[in-house]
């Protein structure tokens, strides 16, 4: 290694650990919380419930009464997170606190990503000076492409995660197919199933080119060769059968989804002029991507130079990007494809175009000494404008504008992770002196995952489009257009037995001003506006009694039927899990059966006395 390259990656490595004391705060990372983010408050809530779930019934999901008046945990929603909950909870068991382990892998992760694009350039056979720039356009994409920045900063480390290993993973089939060594075959049987662990969606980034470079070269490889690629891909549908099996099971409760990334061509234009179009198609983001035009850009051109050679990893490179490009921006154009949120993809495609724009920049850099210094610094006081605005939203502190705060704060957040919030946790201390009679309703998604996992209170909120029937029970999944808002909101109150409202903005005054049905409890946390419902409910559509609820039961006491019938219907969702155990020395039997709602495909359980309903007894969810 020349003392120039050395010094360039000593330079590299330093930046990167700099970005990640800053973008990940080791108060933050080893506080009390965990991240702050609205799909990291989703995740933690699946991490803690399902904690309980395996130590008390040893299976990978569970029927949780305690949001959306009871929807299945583990199952179909939360396939996005599965490497995450077994590090955290490997980590767990040994001893380290639960926020702890649970950041602990986006800190790694964040660790890794630069390496696993090293990493891959050097599988690719690149150049040592090639490999360096490759690592550097691996600390910015990281930390200054806004998708790429919108997926770690939100919660969505998974996918961040997993679009990383991609591209080692391609690199390695390239290496297998190209060579046939054992090595690289060993690297495909541990890297692919790791990948389709890590997210879902790896199998949308890998499908094609693994294909492409399979089908092309299947005639001209050893048996060998065969059997490591057939080897990876039956292990990584082995490492997914824990979840795989009961989603299959349960596909009649998926609600195809397309309501969030759903970039078309003209995002091709809109991303490359770096305007803010819609955030529902490419995340709330600061919308800089002069890098991601840049690493593209010189992809083709690194593309072009090793076609023209030729050299075999044309087609892989070529493939690769031409997938994820299409993907990216096509994507939504195809009805298969708008369920994945293809926008997402935007991630594997500035990491893979990052790892093949090393060549072309480094060759272009030589022909750059050939320019005057006049030039040469002319230039760069024209591009440091433009550095300058990549770099601002990243580090606000950069800028002598006063930061954003509040609500507006969160919507555009700079890359620095934080916390829970102290309004949120205003909110728990306000929820403790309410009376528990009934359900929160609450508006702000990462809110109402917080209360889930931070309250012992049931929840009407969290994460609006869950994919899933039960998500019927959460009047914001619904446009507001929706009568659920207007005519029929006393309905839904009584239907699900609301007892507060918690509101933060935007403010919604279909409901708020709806002072016959709400009285207003105030401001919380200086954001949150709370309602307590004035008309009393039950959890009881018909019969009476009182409800216990917990994880995979409902147990009701002092239980009477409805008048005229052995029967009473729990404000519940139904799931056909779950059975009817009469209590001990309780007379009567009973079952369990759907009660049909019009608004709510997924119906509430009904209980039926055989022949006579018993005062006491549990519904409960047999596996």
């Amino acid at each position: 290694m020349s003392p120039t390259l050395r010094r360039c990656w000593l330079a590299l490595v330093a930046l990167h650990l700099v970005m990640l004391v800053y973008v990940l705060p080791p108060t933050v990372v080893f506080g009390d919380s965990p991240f702050g983010g609205p799909d990291y408050q989703t995740h933690y809530q699946h991490t803690t419930t399902l904690l309980r779930v395996h130590a008390e019934f040893g299976h990978a999901w569970a029927y949780d009464p305690f949001l959306l008046a009871g929807h299945p945990s583990g199952l179909i929603f939360d396939v996005d997170n599965k490497l995450h909950f077994a590090f955290t909870s490997g980590l767990w068991r040994l001893g380290v606190p639960l926020p702890v382990a649970f950041n602990l892998f986006t800190l790694l992760a964040a660790a890794l990503a630069p390496v696993l694009l090293w990493l891959t350039a050097r599988l690719l056979r690149q150049p040592p000076a090639a490999r360096a720039v490759v690592f550097g356009l691996g600390v910015l994409a990281w930390n200054f492409d806004p998708t790429v920045r919108f997926c770690y900063g939100g919660g969505m480390i998974s996918f961040a995660t997993a679009s990383c290993l991609c591209v080692v993973v391609v690199a390695a089939m390239h290496r297998l197919m190209d060579e046939q060594r054992r090595g690289f075959g060993v690297a495909l049987l541990l890297l692919l199933p790791l990948a389709l662990r890590t997210h879902v969606w790896s199998f949308a980034i890998l499908v094609l080119p693994l294909t492409g470079l399979y089908l092309r070269s299947w005639s001209k490889v050893q048996v060998r060769t065969h059997l490591f690629v057939w080897g990876a891909a039956l292990l990584g549908l082995l490492a997914n059968l824990d979840w795989l099996v009961p989603a299959l099971a349960h596909r009649a409760l998926i609600v195809p989804s397309a309501g969030l990334g759903q970039a078309t061509p003209d995002y091709l234009l809109w991303d490359f002029v770096e305007l803010l179009v819609d955030p529902k198609r490419t995340g709330f983001v600061i919308q800089r991507t002069v890098l991601r035009a840049l690493v593209v850009a010189a992809a083709c051109g690194t593309l072009w130079a090793w076609r023209r050679e030729p050299d075999g990893r044309s087609f892989a490179g070529g493939l690769t990007l031409a997938w994820l490009l299409g993907l990216t921006y096509f994507g939504a154009l195809v009805p298969v494809i708008q369920a994945t949120e293809p926008y997402r993809f935007a991630v594997p495609l500035t990491l893979w175009a990052s790892v093949l724009a090393g060549p072309w920049l480094v060759a272009s850099a030589g022909q750059l000494r050939a320019l005057s210094r006049g030039l040469l610094l002319l230039l760069a006081v024209l591009l440091l404008p433009r550095l300058y605005q990549q770099i601002m939203p990243v580090v606000p502190e950069l800028s002598p504008v006063a930061p954003l705060t509040g609500q507006a704060a969160r919507n555009l957040p700079s890359a620095r992770l934080g916390g829970v919030v102290d309004d949120f946790k205003a909110v728990v201390t306000w929820l403790k002196g309410q009376p528990d009679r009934g359900r929160v309703l609450v508006q702000y998604a990462s809110l109402g995952e917080y209360l889930r996992w931070a309250t012992d209170r049931q929840i009407l909120g969290g994460f609006h489009d869950r994919r899933q029937i039960f998500q019927e029970a959460d009047i914001f999944y619904f446009p507001i257009e929706d009568p659920r808002f207007t005519t029929g909101l006393a309905d839904y109150l009584e239907r699900y037995n609301v007892s507060h409202v918690v509101m933060t903005y935007p403010y919604l005054p279909e409901i708020e001003r709806r002072s016959d049905l709400l009285a207003a409890g105030g401001i919380v946390g200086g954001i949150h506006r709370v309602y307590t419902v004035k008309r009393s409910g039950s959890y009881f559509a018909a019969g009476s009694g009182r409800v216990e609820a917990a994880l995979n039961r409902i147990t009701v006491h002092d239980a009477s039927p409805a008048p005229g019938t052995q029967s009473l219907t729990l404000r519940f969702h139904h799931m056909q899990e779950l059975q009817c155990r009469a209590a001990p020395g309780a007379a009567g039997a009973c079952r369990v059966e759907k009660a049909e709602l019009a608004e709510d495909a997924a119906g509430f359980v009904r209980v039926v006395g055989e022949p006579t309903l018993p005062r006491e007894f549990t519904v409960e969810l047999v596996y």
